[in-house]
């Protein structure tokens, strides 16, 4: 089963498909990427898919200006100054984001902002958990806390825990719903207990039910998934405002000065009926910034995180990190399989087709997250999408991309192999270059060769004494013989045609030396011939004619079928000198034009003139003996007479 290629391949497909499936599973289970990719997608999905803002919340700044009016740290004479200023412009809730932790050094300014608390109604004081905080049931529970002085947390509406905690990477994604202190006492956070008070929902009977925190509302009850922190994460409404926004533009929160609101320089509208947070912002002396999902390079100071975290449950919106495991890995096995089958299908453009389709699914998700979160209201719990855990699809992509290119190689390495069995390799090489260049076509170009033909003497004579399968056996043997010392000489066998062989020199490689190669190898081939006979093979021997001049070689055929040879005189000459009375019985002979080119030291012999057929000049022929240090084993003596008649050899 795992010798067929393609089989081999469907199963590497199918083992690529489970491994990322389990690999998914596992990443899912260790929440390994949760903090790194899978935050990075959801940072980019709270980015792209804020909605305008509703006119329901103000954030006052302690900011350089009202520093500037009163001093730093601002005394609690400046608070009383801003709730009275607040008083008959009607908001619905005042949410400090301020430490009152500690008594002012005149008691009258404590109990004056008690009294403008207390007369307000309507006001939340921060508290915070302190010293290292332990994980309970969807909880944080902290040794201790800070809370404000009596005095003022007794006039206050109620107190609301400011606990900000950064992701490990630095950036602020969640807030927390609720705390517990050293006696169990449960605080809720700040953006919860404001929002609550805005829509007019009632925290005593907030209860939670396994991830789910739900807050009965009158128009709608607010049901916001809850981590084991005990945190929701935020959507991020609105980047980091400008340190004045003019409250006009709906991209960002209303941003007005704690100095002017104070001196009556805010027009009533931005503050009638909406959430107000106090806090510091733009403040120089206090850095309360951090990085949020969509703060690029600026930072978002903490009054303003509270804000869009209010902001989040006003419009009953709530980010969740990814999808559920299920939808999650339905998604990575949809995409694996389509990227690995369209790898499978079209290998590079198959992978360049997957890419495109991943990033289809990309955009698509994030198309979708943007629709969800769109509207005055929202639906509750949003999934971003799990991006971060299908894109590693590509991965396996690779994998197989790389199997299959090893696979291809090998295909190549082995076809390359089994072509070369048929045609020689400088043959098989020139048909797979001119593939690969769009050239394979039939025709043809002029070179100038040097053709060998081998042709067996007596082979009726040995074929009627032997079976086919002997017989073939026999050819085999010394055809392999032979080519291997014709490779070693750099020649190219063109074709076997029964009992002989055709070798070229100059094509379709250029040879150096070509002529002399071509009758070294001649001699070679005739001393191993001989060797063997005379070891006890089969009594056979050669005749070799060779011939030098020029050819058309190119491809013959058929469109369809097609072959790599020569044609022209000089091959049909070559042809001829394998006739039995001039290549005799384990001799070469060779045309004048050969002998020309080989050198000096050669000792031929002439064997006078042969009228070829086909041409009316007789062409001169030797018999060589000996060239360099190569000799034929059993030179034949010079004829009785020079050969003057036709060869009635055929060109095969």
């Amino acid at each position: 089963m795992f010798t067929k290629r393609h089989t081999r391949q469907r199963l590497v497909v199918a083992g690529l498909t489970l491994t990322a499936l389990l690999v998914g599973a596992l990443l899912l289970r260790t929440e390994i990427i949760d903090t790194t990719l899978q935050s990075v997608v959801y940072d980019k999905a709270i980015d792209i898919g804020n909605p305008p803002l509703a006119n329901q919340v103000t954030i006052i700044a302690l900011d350089d200006r009202t520093v500037d009016q009163y001093r730093y740290p601002l005394p609690h004479q400046a608070y009383t100054d801003l709730l009275r200023a607040l008083k008959p412009q009607d908001p619905s809730v005042i949410a400090f984001d301020i430490a009152f932790y500690d008594a002012a050094q005149n008691p009258d300014e404590d109990r004056a902002l008690a009294a403008a608390i207390r007369d307000a109604g309507n006001v939340i004081l921060a508290m915070q958990g302190t010293g290292p905080a332990t994980i309970g049931d969807h909880v944080e529970r902290y040794p201790s806390v800070l809370l404000p002085i009596p005095v003022l947390r007794d006039a206050a509406a109620g107190v609301a825990a400011v606990n900000i905690h950064p992701d490990p990477d630095g950036r602020v994604r969640y807030s927390q719903l609720f705390i517990e202190g050293p006696d169990g006492t449960t605080y809720y956070s700040l953006p919860l207990v404001t929002a609550a008070k805005k829509v007019r929902a009632d925290l005593s009977r907030a209860h939670r039910t396994a991830d789910v925190f739900t807050v009965p509302a009158p128009l709608a009850d607010r049901v916001m998934p809850v981590d084991r922190r005990g945190g929701m994460s935020i959507y991020y409404a609105a980047p980091p405002s400008p340190e004045q926004s003019t409250c006009a533009d709906k991209a960002y929160f209303c941003v007005v000065s704690m100095s002017d609101v104070i001196n009556g320089e805010i027009s009533p509208d931005l503050i009638t009926g909406r959430a107000i947070f106090i806090g510091a912002h733009s403040l120089s002396a206090v850095p309360d910034s951090y990085p949020v999902p969509n703060s690029s390079g600026d930072k978002m100071f903490g009054v303003e995180i509270w804000a869009n975290a209010a902001q989040s449950i006003l419009t009953n919106r709530y980010p969740v990190l990814k999808q559920s495991d299920l939808v999650t890995l339905a998604q990575l096995l949809v995409v694996t399989i389509a990227g690995l089958l369209l790898v499978f299908r079209w290998r590079l453009y198959g992978f360049i087709g997957a890419l495109v389709l991943l990033v289809g699914y990309v955009v698509g998700a994030y198309v979708l997250f943007a629709l969800q979160t769109q509207g005055a209201i929202g639906t509750g719990p949003v999934e971003v999408p799990s991006i971060a855990y299908v894109v590693p699809a590509v991965f396996w992509w690779i994998i197989l991309q790389s199997y299959m290119l090893v696979e291809e190689q090998i295909t190549v390495a082995r076809t390359r192999n089994t072509f070369g069995r048929f045609v020689t390799p400088s043959v098989a090489r020139t048909i797979i270059d001119r593939e690969e260049a769009g050239k394979l076509a039939l025709g043809g170009e002029e070179k100038r060769v040097t053709v060998l033909f081998g042709d067996i003497r007596g082979f009726t004579t040995i074929s009627e004494g032997l079976t086919p399968g002997i017989l073939l056996g026999h050819l085999n043997r010394y055809f392999d013989g032979m080519v291997d010392i014709v490779n070693r000489y750099e020649g190219t066998v063109n074709k076997y045609n029964g009992d002989n062989i055709m070798v070229l020199w100059g094509a379709p490689l250029e040879v150096k030396d070509q002529a002399r190669k071509a009758v070294e190898c001649a001699l070679e081939m005739q001393r191993w011939i001989v060797s063997e006979r005379e070891r006890g093979g089969p009594d056979v021997s050669f005749g070799f004619g060779i011939n030098t001049g020029p050819v058309v070689a190119g491809f013959l055929g058929a469109k369809g079928r097609m072959e790599y040879t020569v044609i022209g005189d000089t091959a049909n000459v070559a042809s001829r000198l394998t006739s039995a009375d001039i290549a005799r019985r384990d001799q070469v002979a060779v045309s004048g034009e050969t002998l020309s080119e080989i050198g000096d030291d050669v000792e031929a012999i002439d064997l006078g003139a042969v009228l070829v057929k086909g041409r009316t000049e007789a062409v001169p022929c030797w018999q060589i003996n000996r060239l360099g240090q190569l000799a034929t084993p059993k030179p034949a003596p010079a004829p009785d007479l020079p050969i003057r008649r036709a060869a009635i050899a055929g060109y095969h």
